[in-house]
C-alpha cells in the first residue's frame, strides 16, 4: 500500500481494507478484490482502494478491469509519488496484459515526465519498444537510461543484450549478457541468450587468461575466442556428463488432447506460437509462455527448472502455477503439475 498521508479509514471500511491487504499478502487475490469492492461501496473516493484493487486484478489476469481501476484512482487526485506508481502499473497492464504497446508507452512517458530518474519506467519502456514496437535501436536508449540509474538490474542488462541481437551486433550483446551474469550468475535465460549470441558469432574456444565471474557448472576451463578448432558444443557439455537412467518427460494436456515429450534438450520454450519447441494449443496460453531449462542434480541425475515468460524476459500474460501456487520460477519435482491456463496444463515426470 502507498503511504498517502491522508486521514485513514475507520470502522468497517478500515477492516475491509486491511482484510484486502492480508489477502494480497496470502496470494488470495480474488478475495482481496472482493474486500476492496466493499471499501469502494462505502468510500468511492478512496483512491487507495482503487489502486490496490487494480494490483489484485492484475494478479488474476483481469487487465482491462485493472486499468479501469487505476483510472478511477487517478481521478481522486493522489499525491505525485502515488500518481507515478499508478501510471507505471497502468502501463504494465497495457503492455504485459493486453499487448497494447502504444498505450503502455504513453503511460511510461507520463511517468518519466514526472520522475525522469525512475529506472523501472525506463526499463519497461525499453521492453515495450523492443518486444512490442519492434524498435531495438530506440529501446537501447531506454535500457541505457535505466542502467545509468540502476546498474544492478540484471534483467535490464539481459534485455539490452537482446536488443543488440536484434540489431545483429552480437559482440555488444555478449558484453551485455556478461554484465547480467555477473549480477545473476545462475540465470538460465541469460546463459541461453548468450549461448545463442555466441553461436551467431561463430566463436570457438581456447584456454582463458582469466576465469569469468559467472563461471560455473557446465563450463570447462575455456573461454571464447576466434580461430581455434574446438567446437562450441564441446564448450557447453562437461566431459564427465553421463546419460541418466530415467529420461525426464512432460505430459501435456491442452484443448486438443494429451501428448508426451521426452525431455533431452538443454532448454525448451513453451507457448502457443508455432516457433516454440513445445507448442500449446490454447487461446489462453501466451505466445511465449515459459522456458524449461535443464539442470544437473547431485548424483548425475538430470532435472529441469521452469521459468515464466520467454527467453527475452517478457513475462506471460496469465503466469504459471506449479501445484496450485503462482511462481516465477521453480525446480520441478516428479509429479509436479504446471497450469498455463484453462484446460492447459502439464505434468512433469522424472
Amino acid at each position: 500500500m502507498l503511504d498517502t498521508g491522508r486521514v485513514p479509514l475507520t470502522g468497517q471500511s478500515l477492516t475491509w481494507f486491511r482484510q484486502g491487504l492480508d489477502c494480497v499478502a496470502a496470494g488470495d487475490f480474488d478475495k482481496a478484490v472482493a474486500h476492496f469492492n466493499q471499501v469502494i461501496r462505502v468510500r468511492s473516493d478512496y483512491w487507495e482502494a482503487w489502486y490496490e484493487r487494480g494490483l489484485a486484478l492484475e494478479e488474476v489476469g483481469c487487465f482491462a478491469e485493472a486499468i479501469r481501476s487505476y483510472e478511477q484512482a487517478l481521478t481522486y487526485e493522489p499525491s505525485q509519488d502515488a500518481r507515478v506508481e499508478i501510471w507505471l502499473h497502468r502501463g504494465n497492464a497495457f503492455q504485459y496484459g493486453l499487448g497494447d504497446y502504444d498505450s503502455a508507452l504513453a503511460c511510461y512517458d507520463r511517468v518519466i515526465q514526472q520522475r525522469p530518474t525512475y529506472a523501472s519506467a525506463w526499463h519497461h519502456r525499453g521492453n515495450a519498444l523492443l518486444y512490442g514496437a519492434k524498435k531495438p535501436e530506440v529501446a537501447l536508449s531506454s535500457y541505457q537510461a535505466a542502467i545509468d540509474l540502476d546498474p544492478n538490474n540484471a534483467v535490464t542488462w539481459r534485455n539490452r543484450g537482446n536488443a543488440w541481437v536484434e540489431l545483429k551486433d552480437f559482440a555488444q550483446a555478449i558484453e551485455s549478457y556478461d554484465f547480467a551474469l555477473e549480477l545473476h550468475p545462475d540465470d538460465p535465460l541469460t546463459r541461453q541468450a548468450r549461448t545463442l549470441a555466441v553461436q551467431q558469432c561463430g566463436l570457438t574456444v581456447r584456454p582463458p587468461t582469466t576465469k569469468p565471474v559467472w563461471y560455473g557448472a557446465g563450463y570447462t576451463e575455456e573461454t571464447l575466442v576466434d580461430g581455434e578448432e574446438t567446437t562450441f558444443e564441446e564448450y557447453l557439455v562437461p566431459p564427465a556428463l553421463e546419460v541418466p537412467l530415467l529420461q525426464p518427460r512432460l505430459v501435456v494436456e491442452d484443448e486438443q488432447g494429451e501428448w508426451e515429450i521426452a525431455l533431452t534438450q538443454d532448454y525448451y520454450t513453451i507457448g502457443r506460437d508455432l516457433k516454440n519447441e513445445i507448442c500449446l494449443r490454447s487461446q489462453y496460453a501466451s505466445r511465449f509462455h515459459a522456458v524449461l531449462h535443464r539442470i544437473e542434480r547431485p548424483g548425475g541425475q538430470t532435472g529441469y527448472q521452469i521459468t515464466d515468460g520467454g527467453l527475452e524476459g517478457k513475462p506471460s500474460t496469465n503466469g504459471i502455477l506449479v501445484n496450485g501456487r503462482r511462481i516465477s520460477g521453480a525446480h520441478l519435482q516428479n509429479g509436479d503439475t504446471i497450469i498455463f491456463g484453462p484446460k492447459t496444463r502439464a505434468i512433469y515426470r522424472s
